[in-house]
């Protein structure tokens, strides 16, 4: 057997192909896991937080005029 420029040309080329299908479902396989763990991280409530702690959805309160979290407020008629 001999090795000549089309077989090796070839041979590349399917080693190529094989690769580029794995890390193509390696993606789409990483992909897939990260939206099971975003939906499982939804609570539906108003405070959203990140796991490193660094975003908070904020809603302004029509009552007192201060930006709150969803959590309780102290003041009277306030919705929060």
């Amino acid at each position: 057997m001999v090795l000549s420029l089309p077989k090796l040309l070839g041979l590349f080329a399917a080693i190529w192909l094989v690769w580029t299908a794995f890390r193509f479902f390696e993606a789409r396989q990483k992909n897939i896991a990260n939206q099971a763990a975003d939906k499982n991280q939804d609570t539906g409530g108003s405070a959203k937080q990140n796991n490193d702690g660094a975003s908070v959805d904020l809603q302004e309160c029509t009552v007192c005029v201060a930006w709150v979290s969803g959590e309780t407020c102290d003041r009277e008629n306030c919705p929060y």
